[in-house]
C-alpha cells in the first residue's frame, strides 16, 4: 500500500489552513467544530482533510496534532 501524503497550505489573506490527505478528490465538508471543517470523499466517504477558518485568530500553530486516520486537535 502506497503511503498517503499530507499537504499543509496556509492562505494568509483568508486566514485559512488547509490540511490535505492523499490525492485530491471531490469532497463534502462537514463542520466538526467552530470554523473547523472535515473533508470526506463524495463517493467513498474517505477522510481527505480539514479546513480551519480564522486559523491565526484561533492561536495559530502553537500545536497541531493529527492522529490519523481520524481526529485533528488544535491547541
Amino acid at each position: 500500500m502506497k503511503p498517503k501524503c499530507i499537504e499543509l497550505y496556509y492562505d494568509a489573506e483568508g486566514d485559512i489552513l488547509e490540511i490535505i490527505i492523499g490525492e485530491p478528490s471531490s469532497c463534502v465538508f462537514d463542520e466538526v467544530d467552530d470554523d473547523v471543517f472535515e473533508a470526506r470523499d463524495e463517493r467513498t466517504n474517505e477522510l481527505k482533510g480539514y479546513k480551519v477558518m480564522n486559523f491565526r485568530k484561533r492561536g495559530g500553530m502553537k500545536s497541531v496534532r493529527i492522529p490519523l486516520p481520524a481526529n485533528v486537535v488544535f491547541e
